[in-house]
């Protein structure tokens, strides 16, 4: 099962359609979860620390195999790598738990829904061991490239067999 809890204020509908991608994409259950209260954690000027978040997080679950996604409108540190500063609009614990996505930056109403879905089905796909994939029109496309601000949310036909392999061979 997938929860999906808000650490800020987010639309009902906007949850509910989100529900209703994630659920499509991975065919396993997901639900809102309700609303937490927002840690302390550091920040690095205006943009919060996502590993400090995660790790803070009050944690929502029912079940010892349920994944759980944080979503947040604060802006998220960009992030280190060895070529560069990426920015930074969601964080996963690979092979963990949990996740977590911003919303910060993104573009409203229908524009907001799939955006904010394609980047919460590549934070749940490290969550299950997925990699960043070659195909542009994947989810699991490198979030940082302009092909991925385009297209559907949605796993490409590899990613999607990789997901559900993952998710029946789960721990419980």
């Amino acid at each position: 099962m997938i929860r999906v809890v808000t650490l800020d204020p987010f639309e009902q509908e906007t949850l509910q359609q989100l529900t209703r991608i994630l659920y499509q994409a991975f065919g396993l259950g997901c639900e809102y979860a309700g609303e937490v209260k927002f840690p302390e954690v550091s920040k690095k000027g205006e943009a919060i620390d996502p590993v400090e978040l995660l790790t803070k997080a009050e944690a929502v679950r029912g079940f010892a195999d349920d994944k759980v996604l944080y979503l947040t409108t604060r802006p998220l540190a960009q992030r280190e790598l060895p070529s560069g500063k990426a920015p930074t609009a969601g964080f996963s614990q690979y092979d963990g738990e949990r996740a977590l996505v911003s919303s910060h930056g993104m573009p409203s109403g229908e524009a907001l829904v799939k955006r904010l879905a394609k980047q919460c089905i590549h934070e749940l796909g490290h969550v299950w061991e997925l990699h960043h994939c070659l195909d542009p029109r994947c989810a699991m496309y490198a979030p940082w490239s302009p092909a991925f601000l385009t297209g559907e949310p949605s796993l490409c036909t590899f990613c999607r067999e990789q997901s559900e392999q993952k998710i029946r061979m789960a721990k419980t």
